[in-house]
């Protein structure tokens, strides 16, 4: 079951793994926690910067701090060893592997035409009303 647009929560990935998602090259984003919430998330370019990790990815001049699109979060799955080393290609994470750690598979990505600019925030998150009605509208527009 779909779950209503107005009802999406939105998720901040520091670039170059925002950008990574959202072109689709990288498919399953790490983390420690697992929500209970699985469809489309809305996608948030965070205002970190690693240039040493946009330079191995050939980026330069990454949008931050906004909006990008929105992924489906589709299945969250605790990380083993061999998963790890499984998934590298997916997640393209080159540390050594941990324990404790999930991986949220991703998929269907959706680029807006153009970033929304707007705040972050930890966790899963609602975006304020205004920026969620420009969001809204950017995801209906195709």
């Amino acid at each position: 079951m779909e779950i209503d647009i107005y009802q999406w929560p939105a998720l901040t990935v520091h670039q170059p793994w925002a950008e990574l998602l959202i072109s689709g090259k990288k498919t399953i984003e790490i983390r420690k926690w697992a929500p209970e919430y699985r469809g489309r998330i809305w996608l948030h370019a965070g205002l970190a910067t690693k240039p040493d990790l946009d330079f191995q990815f050939g980026y330069h001049g990454l949008y931050r701090g906004g909006y990008i699109g929105s992924i489906r979060l589709s299945a969250v799955i605790p990380l083993t060893p061999e998963r790890w080393t499984q998934y590298r290609s997916k997640h393209l994470e080159q540390n050594a592997f941990q324990s404790g750690l999930l991986a949220w598979l991703m998929d269907e990505p959706r680029r807006f035409s153009e970033p929304i600019s707007g705040r972050g925030a930890l966790s899963l998150f609602r975006p304020r009303h205004d920026v969620q009605e420009e969001l809204i509208a950017m995801e209906r527009a195709g």
